[in-house]
């Protein structure tokens, strides 16, 4: 049975600007969906006060949920984070807001959107191909912890 059989799906997000006093809810999701693969932790919550780094939050019921982060450079857009909160995740969250990320790209000029991914993390490869990304290639020890990521790439145009 899928998470979303068992769960439900959550009925559509309010999705936000992310902002400084977001720091902690994205150190704790990090800690809890990403302490695999290094001290997200730790890194993350700075992005919120970096202007190259545009954050979305997902709101349920006036509570965050989940967040995605997307380093701008240029034309190019560099998904570096997807994160839902345990209890929420399998609901549908993470792809509404990579929805809203994939359209505020294309409202910023942005026309490559890349990301890379754990190899073992099946989830996110299917969240990410449904959306139209496709794998270019590995890169091997790509994680503190020594796992191996899967590059992706989508082309993105508006207008």
């Amino acid at each position: 049975m899928s998470d979303t059989a068992r769960f439900g799906r959550a009925p559509e997000c309010r999705i936000r600007h992310g902002a400084l006093h977001d720091s902690d809810f994205v150190a704790r999701v990090s800690r809890q969906v990403f302490s695999l693969y290094g001290e997200y932790d730790e890194i993350l919550p700075a992005c919120l006060d970096d202007s190259r780094v545009h954050t979305l939050i997902s709101e349920q019921g006036g509570r965050a949920v989940g967040f995605c982060m997307l380093w701008v450079r240029g034309r190019v857009g560099e998904v570096i984070a997807v994160a839902v909160a345990p209890p929420w995740q399998g609901r549908g969250i993470g792809g509404q807001l990579m929805h809203a990320m994939i359209d505020d790209a294309g409202k910023m000029g942005i026309r490559l959107l890349l990301l890379k991914t754990g190899v073992g993390n099946r989830r996110a490869q299917r969240l990410f191909r449904g959306m139209g990304f496709e794998a270019t290639g590995g890169v091997e020890g790509y994680y503190a912890g020594g796992q191996a990521a899967i590059r992706m790439r989508k082309g993105i145009g508006y207008g």
